[in-house]
Formats: C-alpha cells, structure tokens, sequence
C-alpha cells in the first residue's frame, strides 16, 4: 500500500497485514507531518468530491516510483464516467425534480397571505356583526330617544296634529323606516313609513289602505316593568330593528323601525372599500417583489457558482472562485476555493513526483 505525505509528498510503503484495527499513525521522517493510513476495505470505495485526494493518491498508488500520470487521467474519467451514470445515491436525482430558491419563497409569500387573510375573516366574523348590531342600537336609540322627547308635550295635550308632523320629520331621516305613535288606548294615532317602494307590494298596498298596521306594532310589545325595548323582524321583505320607549307620563309608547341592510351595508361599504383593497393589494404585490428581490439575490450567486463548479469538476482548475451574494453563499464560496486550490496543489505534487 502507497502512501504519501501530503505536505511533502514523501512516499512509503506500507504493509497492510502490519495495521492493528481500521488505522494507523506515524509521523513523516522528512516534514515530521501525522500521516493517518487507513487499513483499505475489501467493498468499492465511492468517489466523492471532497476526497478527491484520497482517491487520486489511492489509484495511483503503486508499489513502483516511477509511475506516469496516465494512471490520475484515468481516475478522473471513471470519476466523471460514474456522476453522469447515476453511480452513486447522491447522484441519481434528476435535475429538474427539486424546486428553486424563488418557488420557495413565493410559496412561503403564498402561505402567509392565506394565514393573513384568514385571521382578517375569523376576524371580520367574530367581531363585525357584534360592531353592526352596536351601531343598529346606538342609531336606534337616538332617533327614538329624540322623537320621544319632541312628542311627549302634544301627546300630553293630545295635539296629534302636531304628533304626526314630528312622526313624519322623523321618518324621512336616513335609515328610518317608520314611526309611529301609540296612546294609552292602544290606538295609532301617528305612523308613517319613510318609502314604502322599499317594501314588496302587499304589504304596501295594505298599508294604503288600511293605514299603518297594528301588526308591526304587536312584534314589538313592551314587557311589564320595562321602559324600552328591542326587537328584530321582517316586515314587508325589509328587516328592521325596532325600538319601543313607552311615556311614562302619557301612558302611550314611540316606535322607530330602522332598516337593518343600511346599517349593514355602511359598514360593509367602510370595511371593503376600494381604499381598503387597494392597500391589502399594495402589501401584496409589495411582499411579492420584496421576495424576489430577495431570491434572486440568493439564486443568482448560487447559480453562478454552480456552474463554476461544474467546469472545475471537468478539470479547469485554473478557475477562481469569486465569493458573492449574502453571506452563507460567500462562505460557501470560500469553502469551494480552498477545496479547489487543494486539489490542484495535490495534482501539481503528483506530476513532480510522478
């Protein structure tokens, strides 16, 4: 078995029977270098990149001094015969089956989209009927609280005259859907609707003719004790919300109906607006080409080096290997000159002793 000492390319002769275990050391009697030998396997060696001088030194290692470096020629032949078989593992992935840098942050950029568009829609579930049934009441409340308040002196008097023009003032305000006025007797002695177009025809014919009708009242009676109250129900295909405030002093009750849709529909304007959309499609289309920014500053390095490699693999290994990119490629880089610049002091060593 050949030896030779890496520093200074000193040969010896070993005897393999002579090695106790998988190794053996000694120390090199012209540089004082530890030359570790280890005891050869009977199975074949597979070649690997990195231990190209293990495996040059190896095959032509021969027990004669004078050997020709035909022998290292055809070691690099085998070598290559063998990755462009598919002679090892390593090797028999095709390329092409492995995804690049951009697909991967592009998927990443996808993945986070979906999560964040998620959470907007568990959000908007949870939290947006709860804000739109607030708004209703809050809106409800203060027509009805202010209609109450204007009424409460003509009701006193039984000026219904003045009773309807306040009923009819309130129900052309925005969202309204009618008011109406109810005595002590149980009578309407006021209710108007704000458009009746809105409601389906039925219903509208019938309250022209019959005026308004106690039925929407009666969905909406006040509980013993109680001073107000709310209620939600379809009327004439519309949903309303209403809301009854009884007069303590009159004994009579206010009614204010408001359309649930328009409240809805507001907040649905508010939250999906083009403003809305146009800045989630803004952070979209700005994360996507942040990342390939970022995976062509990555792929681009590694492309490039890739194919420097591949040449060098070939046998140009006069090749420099520039470090560019982000760091870990640089460091990658570095890692393949030195490896470079080793196996071409190695193949200069073998040529001068050969």
């Amino acid at each position: 078995m050949l030896v030779i000492c890496e520093d200074c390319a000193k040969k010896y002769n070993i005897d393999e029977a002579k090695i106790k275990g998988d190794r053996a050391r000694f120390s090199c009697q012209e540089c004082g270098h530890i030359i570790v030998v280890k005891k050869p396997v009977q199975k074949p060696v597979e070649l690997q990149p990195a231990a190209l001088d293990e495996v040059i030194g190896e095959t032509t290692g021969t027990t004669e001094e004078t050997e020709d470096r035909s022998s290292v020629d055809n070691v690099l032949e085998v070598k290559q015969t063998s990755e462009s078989e598919g002679a090892t593992g390593r090797k028999k992935v095709k390329k092409g089956k492995t995804a690049s840098v951009s697909f991967y942050l592009i998927f990443a950029l996808t993945i986070g989209f979906i999560s964040i568009a998620a959470a907007f829609s568990y959000l908007y579930l949870k939290y947006i009927p709860q804000l739109m049934n607030e708004q209703i009441d809050l809106r409800t409340s203060a027509i009805t609280t202010v209609f109450a308040g204007a009424i409460k002196q003509p009701l006193l008097v039984r000026n219904y005259l003045q009773v309807n023009k306040e009923a009819e003032r309130v129900s052309k305000l925005p969202g309204v859907a009618y008011t109406a006025v109810v005595n002590k007797r149980g009578i309407v002695v006021a209710g108007f609707f704000s458009d009746l177009s809105r409601f389906d025809q039925v219903f509208s014919a019938q309250v022209k003719t019959e005026g308004f009708p106690l039925s929407v009242i009666e969905k909406n009676t006040i509980k013993k004790g109680a001073l107000e109250q709310f209620a939600r129900f379809t009327v004439g295909g519309q949903k309303i919300q209403d809301k009854v405030v009884i007069l303590p002093e009159t004994g009579g009750t206010v009614h204010v109906g408001i359309y649930i849709s328009e409240v809805e529909q507001a907040i649905k304007t508010a939250l999906l607006s083009p403003l809305s959309l146009s800045l989630m499609g803004g952070i979209f289309f700005g994360g996507l080409i942040i990342f390939l920014i970022i995976a062509r500053s990555i792929s681009k390095p590694l492309v490039e080096l890739t194919d420097v490699v591949n040449r060098i693999s070939l046998g140009e290994l006069d090749l420099v290997i520039e470090p560019k990119g982000p760091r870990e490629v640089q460091e990658l880089a570095v890692a393949f000159e030195r490896m470079r610049y080793s196996i071409k002091a190695a193949m200069i060593r073998l040529r001068k002793t050969s």
